[in-house]
């Protein structure tokens, strides 16, 4: 858990606080964080669905905005002793995404974490928001009423190296709290033309999910497991998300960790199809891994903009 020491919490002075700010103190125990930063973007008086964004706040001044932070914080954050705390207020701007990735590039950031909320910390789009999308950082997302507490962590995997480094992330998780087994999955399908081949459809599917068991022998080899058992998973399926999702809910997975693959187009820089579909589907709390310097020379881009 060395990975995490500064961490960033999106914070809408709602009820899905609570959830976020339990498991950013829950990191912070884990990984004995050096600072939480609990960012707050002042937006309208009234979010899209008609619900006011500041509920239980007589006015919207800066003081009392940072007042509701604290008492959220002293409510429900109980992270290391060691661990700074620093409240962050800012104004909601059309370019306000490249002021926070200012503020994550200054101040070094390891982690986001954020709500499954409409327009969270930049008050416009839908999950993932755009500074999830480009922080050049790992992001948790973090349903409300969720308790930090996991027994069921699931890794999906495709054997690359950004699906080792939330393999590796997962075992650090489940090393640090005590939790003795995780689960990796692989989705596998039979490629088109397979017949050509002089197989049956069943016949190829063996070759494959061979192919795959292979695969995860090689790949397990490459990390510290730290004691702990991995329960690899193979299922034949044409939709990796779908197959995903459905494990996920049938199995009882309480926190699902996947590598956020980089992948640019212009200035753009995307959590990856997979990891975004995801996101927005599972019920559950779900951690993108990224690599952190992979997202650097946007930052440097977008603040040359």
């Amino acid at each position: 858990m060395y990975r995490f020491k500064r961490i960033i919490v999106g914070i809408t002075l709602g009820e899905q606080d609570e959830a976020k700010i339990r498991y950013a103190a829950m990191i912070s125990r884990l990984a004995l964080s050096e600072k939480v930063i609990f960012v707050h973007v002042i937006g309208p008086p009234e979010n899209d669905t008609g619900r006011p964004s500041y509920k239980g706040l007589k006015d919207r001044t800066r003081e009392s905005i940072r007042e509701r932070m604290q008492e959220l914080c002293a409510c429900y954050f109980d992270g290391a002793p060691s661990t700074e705390c620093e409240h962050y207020i800012t104004d909601d701007a059309p370019l306000i995404h490249i002021e926070l990735l200012r503020r994550f590039k200054e101040m070094d950031i390891d982690l986001l974490i954020l709500g499954k909320i409409r327009g969270e910390l930049t008050k416009r789009g839908s999950v993932p928001v755009k500074v999830a999308r480009k922080a050049p950082c790992s992001v948790l997302f973090v349903p409300e009423g969720m308790k930090p507490e996991f027994n069921n962590i699931l890794v999906p995997i495709d054997f690359s190296d950004i699906s080792l480094d939330a393999f590796d992330t997962a075992l650090s998780f489940a090393a640090a709290s005590g939790v003795n087994d995780i689960r990796t999955i692989h989705i596998y399908n039979v490629p088109i033309g397979y017949h050509k081949s002089g197989k049956s459809y069943e016949q190829f599917a063996d070759i494959m999910k061979g192919h795959a068991e292979n695969h995860f022998k090689s790949f397990v080899d490459k990390v510290d497991l730290r004691g702990v058992h991995v329960t690899p998973v193979f299922i034949l399926h044409r939709n990796p998300c779908r197959a995903i999702d459905e494990y996920v809910r049938e199995h009882y997975i309480d926190l699902l960790i996947i590598g956020a693959r980089g992948r640019r187009t212009g200035a753009a820089f995307v959590l990856g199809s997979v990891t975004e579909k995801l996101i927005g589907s599972t019920s559950m709390p779900l951690f993108a891994v990224k690599r952190k310097a992979e997202g650097l020379s946007l930052v440097e881009a977008l603040l040359r903009l």
